[in-house]
């Protein structure tokens, strides 16, 4: 069924909410100006039971918000190639298909306005746990194309060979949205060299990514504890998080249950780093 996806494309499920409206403009900037395509998914549950009458009118509502969202992703005035698809099936498990064939999904989320006893939504979570590229989680009530947002990027890192991914997508994404990138790293032993912070130690294929990007303004931090215990403390502050699928342990605080207490009045977008993602 995905056979058709450009392997380089980037998905965004929408179903018409604001949510999935913001996710779609946030996810221009990961497309303007390149040949990679912005493939707008819609995701209909078919009812068995329905007749002819039903099927058409039920094929109406979904064109008709793939047509809102794109409709809002053209009055950004971006280059960008845009294509829209409807798909019968659970959402869920269909944009879990559709990453195997993509290096970034996008997805809204309403945050806690809509989840009181959490800081995500059960599709985003499921998503960001099972997706089988990059996920990009767009939360907050900013426009996701606002260019104005000067709050951080914030990248969690500790040195594996994965970081380099993390560290290289952070600093395209700062560049693309002229934002600041926070570097947060665990602790080092005192004394140690190497830094940009004191207590901090990058790597150095790390260092050679931030070399490659003279134009983004960067700074390190150190984790004194838990990581969202940190993005608690500075959510004002921040406007997306990125971390890479294989820190498990970070992942587990911000989805897991103890997550919610912590995040729960934050509104900055999460991006789950995967083993593919745009530009590889």
């Amino acid at each position: 069924m995905f056979d058709s996806y450009p392997p380089k494309s980037v998905v965004v499920g929408v179903d018409g909410s604001q949510a999935a409206i913001r996710a779609a403009r946030w996810a221009v900037d990961e497309v303007a100006g390149t040949d990679v395509p912005l493939r707008l998914l819609y995701v209909a549950r078919t009812d068995p039971g329905a007749g002819p009458l039903e099927d058409r009118a039920a094929l109406a509502a979904a064109e008709e918000v793939v047509h809102e969202a794109y409709d809002a992703v053209e009055a950004l005035g971006r280059p960008v190639k845009v294509e829209t698809e409807v798909l019968d099936g659970e959402p869920v498990p269909t944009l879990i298909a559709a990453s195997r064939s993509t290096g970034l999904l996008c997805v809204g989320d309403t945050g806690a306005a809509q989840h009181p006893e959490g800081w995500l939504g059960s599709t985003a979570r499921g998503l960001a746990q099972a997706a089988h590229c990059s996920v990009a989680i767009v939360r907050g009530g900013r426009d996701g194309a606002d260019t104005s947002d000067r709050r951080w990027i914030v990248a969690c890192v500790d040195g594996s060979p994965e970081d380099v991914d993390v560290l290289d997508l952070a600093l395209n994404e700062a560049l693309r949205r002229h934002a600041r990138l926070r570097v947060v790293t665990e602790r080092q032993p005192d004394g140690a060299p190497g830094g940009g912070g004191a207590g901090v130690i990058l790597d150095p294929h790390l260092v050679r990514c931030l070399d490659g990007y003279p134009d983004v303004h960067v700074d390190t931090a150190v984790l004194r504890g838990p990581f969202r215990d940190y993005l608690a403390e500075h959510a004002a502050f921040i406007q997306l998080v990125m971390v890479g699928a294989v820190r498990t342990a970070e992942v587990r605080q911000l989805l897991g249950p103890d997550g919610a207490p912590a995040l729960r009045g934050s509104d900055f977008s999460l991006l789950i780093v995967g083993p593919e993602r745009p530009g590889r």
